[in-house]
């Protein structure tokens, strides 16, 4: 039997020089046994956000991974600060009623991230879940280990 091999794309919405707890948390699950032991090189954290083209680049590159294999799973995790942010509406005032994901100063449109976790996946025989969190907890860099920018 083949291995399945799992990839994580962890988007939150943390201030520049901190992370949401519950990405810390997720990130370490993922990484443990209980969680599948992901390989650090298959997980990819946005702690501070991400422009909707970026993302779209870098599901592209993942799911083009993940269809080489034999077997594989794609996590995509969004951590908003509020559960207002989870279900906003696009802030463009041209169009009006598309419902996005607001992470710091960005938006992801939902139906954006669901072409990916649906037809995209659908079309590669990719296993994908979508998770949507909302966490205003913070945790700073540095605690971490990392220099404080700036």
């Amino acid at each position: 039997m083949n291995e399945v091999l799992k990839y994580a794309l962890l988007c939150g919405s943390a201030p520049e020089d901190f992370r949401q707890k519950k990405l810390v948390e997720m990130h370490d699950y993922l990484t443990s046994e209980a969680g599948g032991s992901v390989s650090e090189r298959n997980i990819i954290i946005f702690p501070n956000g991400v422009p909707e083209l970026l993302l779209e680049s870098v599901l592209n590159g993942v799911f083009d991974s993940a269809a080489e294999e034999d077997s594989s799973e794609v996590l995509l995790y969004f951590c908003a600060m509020t559960e207002a942010d989870l279900n906003a509406e696009l802030s463009d005032s041209y169009v009006s009623g598309v419902e996005v994901v607001r992470l710091g100063e960005g938006e992801i449109r939902k139906d954006v991230i669901a072409y990916y976790a649906e037809k995209l996946a659908g079309m590669l025989e990719v296993n994908c879940r979508v998770m949507y969190e909302a966490d205003g907890e913070l945790v700073s860099e540095e605690s971490f280990g990392y220099e404080r920018i700036g």
